[in-house]
């Protein structure tokens, strides 16, 4: 009888669990046990993007070391077969100089690892400390030539350029996407003259479509920034540049704004552009006027995932600071210069 009894409370136990598993009669989902549609589709698409990255990376070239032209902050290790006492660990300097024994201060600065060899090796002869000397140059630390990956990927942080490498190359190098990754990556890069340059890819059209025309070429000192899904970037002259989330209160172009401390002084509000990408390496590109909204003239539009507004710059006060716009399909590059003082 006590064993009948407990299958009974067992079966009542499993009866009134089963709709906090599975949800209620009514169709609600107990929360945190059920993974929607949404979630299911969002990890698939992530899944394929991340496929799609393995297959397709290094299709903008393979990285050679060889081609590498040293810069500060390397670390080398020279070695002169003839001469043990002339084998050393040397780091380069900001000057881009190496220190060796007997040789003193060398610039390796500009060359590649053959180059430097070369160079060491007539220094040696010159200076009549080896006849017929032979000199390998190792690259141990690659330093001075790092492209920085932030937000979305799995292993965020610096990774050195070896040679000719490309945007998939460095979200290989970053191990992929977390799965709440967006879909469109931004390139950061400053010129030696200060100009900036952001480049908006879709990643939908790079990865899925195979349009290897996206794959831009990484240079030193840029940053690739994969934000959350569900963002607005903002840039161009606004007080704070970069991704904001959009949420229940940050619905429209003048609310999202103001999260990014609003147009700056040096601004014109009257000259804003929203990039909207519609999937597929189709994008829209709408000229916003936000002293209109603010008067009540024009509607205050709604901001949807992978939005960019870039904020103009006014050419009054003097400044010249012209936001300079180009489109390719599925591709969008900004550049300007910032006002002096302006990082």
């Amino acid at each position: 009888m006590s064993m009948y009894l407990n299958n009974i409370i067992i079966s009542t136990i499993l009866l009134f669990s089963l709709p906090l598993l599975f949800g209620c009669g009514g169709g609600g989902a107990a929360t945190g046990t059920i993974i929607s549609e949404a979630a299911i589709q969002s990890k698939q698409e992530n899944d394929a993007l991340n496929s799609k990255l393995l297959m397709q990376s290094g299709s903008g070239g393979v990285a050679s070391p060889a081609d590498y032209i040293i810069g500060p902050a390397d670390l080398l290790e020279v070695q002169v077969f003839e001469s043990e006492k002339l084998t050393d660990k040397v780091r380069v300097s900001s000057r881009g100089d190496i220190t060796l024994p007997l040789l003193g201060s060398i610039s390796v600065s500009g060359l590649s690892a053959r180059e430097a060899e070369l160079k060491i090796e007539n220094q040696l002869k010159q200076d009549g400390f080896i006849k017929n000397p032979h000199v390998t140059v190792f690259i141990e630390e690659y330093n001075s030539k790092l492209v920085t990956v932030v937000g979305m990927v799995e292993e965020p942080g610096n990774h050195a350029i070896t040679g000719r490498q490309t945007l998939l190359d460095v979200l290989v190098a970053a191990k992929g996407f977390q799965e709440k990754a967006g879909r469109s990556v931004y390139i950061s890069r400053t010129a030696a003259n200060g100009d900036k340059q952001t480049y908006i890819v879709d990643l939908d059209e790079l990865l899925l479509n195979g349009n290897s025309s996206l794959n831009v070429v990484m240079k030193p000192g840029d940053v690739v920034y994969v934000p959350p899904a569900g963002n607005v970037y903002i840039e161009g002259a606004v007080v704070r540049s970069g991704s904001y989330p959009i949420k229940k209160d940050l619905t429209t172009i003048s609310q999202i704004l103001t999260v990014a401390g609003g147009v700056a002084v040096y601004g014109d509000p009257s000259n804003i552009k929203l990039i909207r990408f519609l999937g597929n390496g189709n994008r829209e590109i709408s000229s916003i006027d936000l002293n209109k909204i603010q008067s009540g003239e024009v509607v205050d539009p709604l901001v949807k995932d992978r939005d960019a507004l870039i904020v103009g710059f006014s050419t009054s006060k003097r400044i010249l600071y012209g936001l300079r716009l180009g489109f390719g399909f599925g591709l969008v590059n900004f550049g300007y210069s910032p006002p002096e003082g302006r990082n």
